[in-house]
């Protein structure tokens, strides 16, 4: 959905005509908002007027619906764009100037030569404090900048021999330093130089400056209360690969060799010649001595029958954690357990399939692992591999799918817990059956504009709240992380359905374009989610709201592989929906009606229900 703004409330005049006491009509303007700067050529210029007037914008007639709906894809100029915005109705009129800019990169010409100091790259200092270990891709230093086209390029660190740079498109002049495993340098320049068609050489030192000292590499832990629950994996909270992409999210007192800086991050050694980033604030020193290794030994596991968990009482209003209170949810679980010592490392827990759940520890073991020599009936197979030196994977091949899982260090051991299906009575599937329904956004936090002055926040907590009646009629308990409007951290939504023991987390969302995306033609529901076991609910809310409302268009539909915060919740199936466009008219309405909140919230109780009687057959 498009990045949450304030909305732009352009409520013009209310000027009395001689004599008689009638309004002028006004102006709500949803999107984009004033002083807006966008690098697309055009933008959703949407809102609405009072029902029954027109409007112009710079002089052209703009449709409006009876509702004084008007979406429009507006062309922009490059540079400033003042869009004057005109309403008249029974011969009243208001007026508006609405400022949006669109930013064009301009490339510098090719004469006189010239360098763009501000592109010279690498734009922030890098350290490294254990080269002789590092692979040359970990010693490899990115030279960029930009300049006069055509030109000859070349860089020098600390005064040393120029080095070529190639150039690719026009006036990007790009290339790399390989750091030498012996050289000591601290804070050395990186410059860049320019020899354009004029004959003349221009130069720029780089922001960024090196370093490089032997045997400073140090260890690192993730910092305590950093990571609220067991199956929550917070944004902030994460490890990168040196490119930037999400590689694993850390656990409470995850303990990692950093070897190096790159500006305000660690550059961390997961297992040779495997680099990670994360930020330095986010974890506290150990000292220099290298983390124990792995003890391995033989892993156990064993199954848990139906138990007795905290739940929750749901609250009204309030943002923080409901109150815990012992409730009896049925619980049928795998738990495995991963010998470790004393140690702390890096693992990752991935779902290739509904049916499988793969380990990945980072460290040297002192004794291989072994898979269990007994397995309970919900285990089907364990394999043990060792996929790279420091790097050893443990897959575990369930009897059925899963229903949710988690991992955490619990004393000497790694503690892997899985859920598995509940017993149903295909009767009453939903009976007993514990929901978390996440109506989006909401408090400060608008989410979507709404052209018809009601944003996403409130058009969704309508709806989930009504589907929560409809599943709790069918007996199911239902949480709803908000029933008013309130603001919330995306923590503390999937926290509540971890700590309620809730079989599903379902996020209630409505959509909404980015800036450069034409918005004609595009309607329809999407349903996102980031693994394998939550395809089935996701499936069949689809289902129901394609089948329930099929004027909203087929949508996008399936959204597998999704990096939200309220997809990555792993304790149990977790979803998100985008019932409908905001930026489509239809859609919009649909959104907006009661009668067309009736029929989604119908809907998604439908797809929840229909997932349940499935499950039990």
């Amino acid at each position: 959905m498009r990045v949450c703004k304030p909305s732009l409330s352009l409520v013009l005049g209310l000027a009395l005509l001689t004599g008689a006491a009638q309004a002028a009509p006004d102006i709500y303007v949803a999107y984009p908002p004033d002083g807006h700067r966008v690098a697309a050529d055009h933008v959703i210029l949407e809102g609405s007027v009072t029902p029954g007037a027109t409007l112009t914008v710079s002089g052209t007639l703009v449709p409006t619906g009876p509702d004084g709906l008007f979406m429009t894809w507006w062309p922009l100029k490059a540079g400033g764009n003042a869009l004057r915005l005109v309403t008249r109705l029974g011969g009243q009129s208001a007026a508006r100037v609405l400022t949006v800019t669109r930013t064009v990169a301009r490339a510098l010409p090719a004469v006189p030569t010239a360098i763009d100091r501000a592109s010279v790259q690498p734009a922030q200092p890098l350290d490294f404090w254990d080269a002789a270990n590092d692979s040359p891709a970990e010693r490899r230093v990115p030279v960029r900048f930009l300049g006069s086209p055509g030109g000859r390029a070349t860089f020098r660190v600390a005064g040393g021999p120029a080095q070529p740079l190639t150039e690719g498109p026009a006036g990007v002049y790009s290339g790399a330093y390989t750091l030498p495993t012996g050289l000591t340098l601290t804070g050395a320049a990186l410059t860049v130089s320019l020899t354009g068609r004029d004959g003349r050489t221009v130069s720029a030192a780089a922001p960024g400056r090196l370093s490089s000292a032997p045997a400073l590499a140090r260890s690192v832990t993730q910092l305590p209360g950093s990571v609220p629950g067991l199956g929550i994996n917070a944004a902030g909270t994460v490890l990168t690969t040196l490119n930037g992409e999400a590689l694993l999210y850390p656990r409470e007192g995850m303990t990692f060799r950093a070897v190096g800086r790159v500006g305000p991050d660690l550059r961390l050694r997961l297992a040779p010649g495997l680099g990670a980033l994360v930020a330095a604030d986010q974890v506290s020193p150990l000292g220099f001595a290298p983390p124990p290794a792995l003890s391995g030994g033989g892993v156990t596991a064993e199954g848990e029958g139906e138990g007795t968990v905290l739940s929750a009482l749901p609250t009204a209003t309030s943002s923080a954690p409901p109150k815990s209170v012992p409730t009896a949810v049925p619980t049928p679980a795998l738990s495995v357990r991963v010998p470790l010592g004393p140690a702390r490392p890096p693992f990752t827990l991935e779902q290739p399939d509904a049916r499988t759940l793969a380990l990945t520890l980072y460290g040297s073991l002192a004794a291989p692992l072994t898979v269990p020599a007994e397995r309970p009936p919900a285990l089907a197979g364990a394999e043990v591999q060792a996929v790279a030196p420091g790097v050893t994977r443990l897959t575990l091949r369930l009897a059925q799918a899963a229903w949710g899982f988690r991992a955490a260090y619990d004393g000497p051991d790694l503690r892997l817990r899985v859920r598995l299906p509940p017993s149903l009575n295909p009767a009453q599937p939903l009976l007993g059956r514990v929901v978390t329904l996440d109506p989006g956004h909401g408090g400060t936090q608008n989410g979507g504009a709404g052209s018809l002055r009601v944003p996403e926040k409130g058009l969704v907590l309508p709806i989930a709240r009504r589907a929560a009646e409809l599943l709790r009629a069918q007996g199911a308990t239902v949480y709803l992380t908000r029933t008013a409007d309130v603001t919330l951290g995306l923590t503390e939504r999937g926290l509540l359905a971890e700590e309620t023991a809730s079989d599903l987390l379902i996020s209630v969302h409505a959509n909404a374009l980015p800036d450069g995306r034409d918005p004609r033609g595009i309607r329809g529901p999407e349903v996102y989610f980031s693994h394998p076991q939550a395809q089935p609910v996701a499936a069949a809310i689809l289902a129901a709201l394609r089948a329930r409302l099929p004027d909203l268009g087929p949508g996008a539909g399936l959204k597998p592989g999704a990096d939200l915060a309220l997809t990555r919740p792993t304790t149990q199936p977790s979803v998100l929906v985008e019932l409908a466009y905001l930026t489509d008219a239809g859609n919009l309405r649909l959104l907006h009606s009661p009668a067309g909140q009736e029929r989604l919230a119908q809907a998604l109780a439908q797809g929840v229900a229909d997932f349940y009687a499935g499950a039990a057959r």
